[in-house]
């Protein structure tokens, strides 16, 4: 029997049953798949001057399980957050200093460290434009992916007519491998370099200045 008219392995079923108009796609690498988050993390940040956005994990600030605290021994690291409670406990702690003001950030980082934040924000046009206000060459940002978290994170309970989903609840979306590319390209000026599933639930985007090179 000829196969012919068989759709090609590389094609995704889905493109053949919608208009071209809807089908986006995006590369997305396996390559950071099994690596700890923190090895990942000290390999991009290891000898650069680092700003952490989102540096308190509010609202539950553990200085044993802190990234920020990890962070600061492996670089020069300052962080930046909102949520200004845990500050007192953790500048002890730091060389670096912490922020909760955008107009108090110096502007002198090689890489600005924004790691699952996204989803809280309210305004994400708004705070790309304070991310890039920073000049920072690379930007590094990680968001919890609907597709990695389908099977573990949702579920409806057709009985009681509930859906079920496993979220942080101060989450505003959830992102897709489009989705967290699409509002880069629209939102910042910055040249995305490549999109990887990582820490098993969750996106992580690199994207470069334009004048990085």
């Amino acid at each position: 029997m000829s196969s012919h008219n068989a759709p090609s392995p590389m094609v995704s079923p889905l493109e053949l049953s919608h208009q071209p108009y809807f089908v986006q796609k995006q590369q997305v690498s396996e390559a950071l798949i099994g690596r700890a988050r923190l090895d990942v993390f000290s390999q991009m940040c290891s000898g650069k001057r680092v700003l952490h956005v989102g540096c308190v994990d509010w609202p539950i600030t553990n200085l044993q399980n802190s990234l920020h605290l990890q962070l600061n021994k492996i670089c020069e690291v300052d962080g930046f957050d909102i949520n200004t409670e845990a500050f007192p406990q953790m500048q002890p702690h730091l060389r670096g200093q912490l922020y909760s003001r955008w107009e108090d950030v110096p502007h002198h980082y090689d890489l600005v460290l924004v790691p699952e934040v996204l989803e809280h924000v309210p305004d994400v046009q708004g705070f790309f434009r304070e991310l890039d206000t920073i000049g920072a060459a690379e930007y590094v940002i990680t968001v919890p992916d609907a597709y990695s978290c389908m099977r573990r994170h949702f579920d409806y309970n057709a009985g009681a007519q509930t859906f079920v989903e496993v979220v942080h609840p101060d989450h505003n979306c959830w992102y897709t491998p489009f989705t967290l590319s699409n509002v880069l390209r629209k939102y910042t000026p910055w040249q995305l370099q490549g999109l990887w599933f990582f820490n098993r639930m969750s996106l992580l985007a690199v994207a470069t200045r334009a004048s990085a090179g």
